[in-house]
């Protein structure tokens, strides 16, 4: 061999060499985005905050209504709700689940949520608990497709129907329509909000609602005129209550401007002093929890609203 062939085949060699090497060392994993690491955190502090029955409670409210909330969140960071538990031996959040969902589900829009937390973590809705619960829920239509004479409990049967698998009636699209009012909003129990806003629009979106049709666009013009200089958004304003933003409103928003196929992050939805995901990643303790606002307010509600936001996820896919 000449000299010249045989520094070729040193060459080669080194080049293999340094190919394998490289394969087996893999490639460097990428830094989790912010909104990830918050999540990650968030979710880590939620595991402090189950209760020994296995339910989530917040201090107001069926602990159920949370406890919903929380099978979403725990599902759309890739977790088993049925693997949650305040220690072994106690019972899970599914247990817990299984033995309060009767005395919870009282109307369309607590059933609603049960059907949604169920589908959520891999469930059939018609046989949990020994109940049928879409037949439970379609046991509230006062007419075909009114399920209930506000916007949250009709938007969130649509919701809970989609997510089952199931038909929505025209109907039901044409009644949650109605009730939008000419400023772009929904009105809730107590008034027009923005979080009635995000569940009314992903649930138009879910039953098949065009992003460009005029009630959509309308609620999008609502959301522009609502948005603070932080990026963030107040439950609503004017509001003698206050309109800072909060943590459920904006995550509540956030996902449905993912739904509509906005980004919260763009130019469009920035403001001075940041953006929607800029805002709920402010309101985050150290420990992981995310404060409704800074000091104010029980924290757990706000986490577990917040993590799905977070993770991009949305009401129209509750599955991970």
């Amino acid at each position: 061999m000449t000299q010249r062939h045989y520094l070729r085949a040193v060459l080669a060699f080194l080049l293999i060499v340094a190919f394998l090497t490289s394969c087996a060392r893999g490639t460097p994993a990428r830094k989790p985005s912010a909104e990830q690491q918050a999540a990650d955190q968030a979710l880590a502090w939620l595991r402090t905050r189950q209760k020994d029955n296995g339910s989530f409670d917040a201090g107001f409210g069926h602990p159920a209504g949370t406890s919903c909330d929380a099978v979403v969140a725990i599902v759309a960071a890739g977790g088993k709700p049925a693997d949650w538990a305040s220690a072994p031996g106690k019972p899970t959040l599914l247990a817990y689940l299984t033995g309060s969902a009767s005395e919870y589900a009282v109307d369309a829009a607590t059933t609603s949520k049960i059907i949604a937390a169920l589908v959520a973590a891999g469930l059939n809705p018609r046989s949990f608990a020994g109940k049928d619960w879409l037949a439970h829920l379609n046991s509230f239509q006062s007419a075909p497709g009114t399920y209930d004479p506000g916007t949250v409990g009709q938007a969130w049967a649509i919701l809970a129907l989609k997510a089952a698998g199931q038909t929505v009636l025209p109907e039901a699209v044409q009644v949650l329509k109605g009730y939008q009012l000419e400023t772009g909003a929904w009105a809730s129990a107590f008034g027009p909000d923005n979080d009635t806003v995000s569940y009314a629009v992903q649930a138009l979106l879910a039953a098949g609602e065009a992003k460009d049709s005029p009630a959509i666009q309308k609620a999008l013009a609502f959301f522009r005129a609502q948005q603070n200089e932080d990026g963030g958004f107040p439950a609503i304003k004017p509001s003698e209550w206050g309109t800072d933003t909060n943590a459920n409103s904006t995550a509540n928003v956030i996902m449905a401007l993912l739904a509509v196929g906005e980004d919260p992050g763009s130019q469009t939805w920035t403001r001075s002093g940041g953006n929607p995901r800029t805002a709920l990643l402010k309101l985050q303790s150290d420990d992981g929890r995310i404060e409704f606002q800074p000091g104010v307010g029980e924290p757990l509600l706000s986490t577990v609203q917040a993590i799905p936001a977070l993770l991009n996820r949305t009401l129209l896919h509750l599955r991970k």
